[in-house]
């Protein structure tokens, strides 16, 4: 275990470089989350191998490569947070409105390629379980804890679109 804490400690120092800054952005286009104190990178890692039940010798081979898929979705927000911030103070009209929305869409599609991409790579060190569980566990990882348990009322909660 203490190889592997070792090895994503290594990884970690090379990824720093690109951490994520707190989410903000324009009103209106998914910034400012509430939630507790982040997480550290090695910490996410830690949650993820524990939640898809690595072996350390998985862990130790899928730590370094599901960090790089990390600062990959990392630098595809940050540059559209930078992108985003560059509207600011302008006077949103119907063009600005749809290029911001073309901008959101096209990062959402950068993103879903680098899960792709990844998805090729993670399969050499994954089982098809592990496979399978790997976004979803990401993703509640990611939610902020609510106290209703993630039951909000509104749109969501009354069958509305989903996040």
């Amino acid at each position: 275990m203490k190889k592997i804490f070792a090895i994503i400690c290594a990884a970690l120092a090379v990824n720093m470089a690109s951490a994520q800054p707190p989410m903000g952005g324009h009103p209106g286009m998914g910034g400012g989350r509430e939630q507790g104190p982040r997480k550290t990178p090695v910490e996410r890692i830690a949650g993820l191998v524990e939640e898809l039940k690595l072996t350390p010798e998985q862990a130790e081979k899928f730590a370094p490569v599901y960090l790089a898929y990390q600062g990959e979705v990392r630098k595809i927000r940050k540059d559209l947070k930078t992108l985003m911030d560059s509207y600011n103070g302008k006077e949103i009209d119907e063009k600005l409105a749809f290029r911001m929305v073309m901008d959101q869409l096209n990062a959402d599609a950068d993103i879903i390629a680098c899960k792709k991409e990844y998805m090729r790579v993670f399969k050499n060190h994954l089982t098809p379980e592990q496979m399978s569980k790997i976004f979803m566990v990401e993703r509640k990882a990611m939610r902020p804890h609510r106290p209703d348990g993630g039951q909000g009322r509104g749109p969501r909660g009354e069958g509305g679109p989903r996040e």
